[in-house]
């Protein structure tokens, strides 16, 4: 689909939007890990407030998600 923008919008190429992806994607799994350590070292210390961890986790997994779908499907 493809949608005219106006002259004072700036839209990425295709590679720079790519490029976002691959970054975003990163990021994602990055925050997945983090959040996956702090869940287990929450656990090993035995507090019950789990907040950050679980918050961590859910954003980096549809980060990883809603770009890994970009780069699969974005061509």
């Amino acid at each position: 689909m493809n949608i005219p923008a106006p002259n004072f919008v700036p839209v990425p190429g295709g590679e720079a939007m790519e490029l976002i992806s691959i970054v975003s994607l990163v990021v994602g799994i990055c925050l997945t890990a983090a959040g996956g350590l702090f869940l287990f070292l929450n656990r090993r210390k035995g507090e019950k407030k789990n907040t950050l961890p679980w918050l961590l986790l859910c954003v980096g997994v549809l980060l990883m998600i809603n770009h890994g779908v970009q780069l699969m499907f974005g061509r």
